[in-house]
């Protein structure tokens, strides 16, 4: 499955010069396994945008469950993904993030 421009519905994110997020994705309710997935940060083009330089790292594919209990055993699986985008440019930049899976 591939993405372009996956963002929250509020708008795109923001990050200040130097500083570090992290997103947490996926696909379905709760969450489909996608298989290997990459995750790019996209700045957004504006004409006031000055040059920006995001980074990403951190990859992670995480498993969970709906339901779990004392006994140790868990049922109804589900995978999320996550990224850390951090900004080693000189100004703020606001991005959405794109990519998808690895063939």
């Amino acid at each position: 499955m591939s993405f372009n421009g996956l963002q929250p519905s509020s708008g795109p994110y923001y990050l200040a010069p130097g500083q570090p997020m992290g997103i947490l994705m996926w696909n379905g309710n709760p969450g489909n396994d996608l298989g290997a997935q990459w995750i790019m940060a996209h700045p957004i083009s504006d004409p006031t945008q000055p040059p920006a330089t995001l980074q990403v790292d951190n990859f992670c594919k995480i498993l969970d469950y709906s339901i779990g209990n004392t006994q140790g055993v868990y049922s109804d699986p589900f995978y999320q993904y996550s990224v850390t985008v951090t900004n080693v440019g000189q100004s703020g930049v606001y991005f959405n993030i794109q990519g998808g899976g690895n063939t």
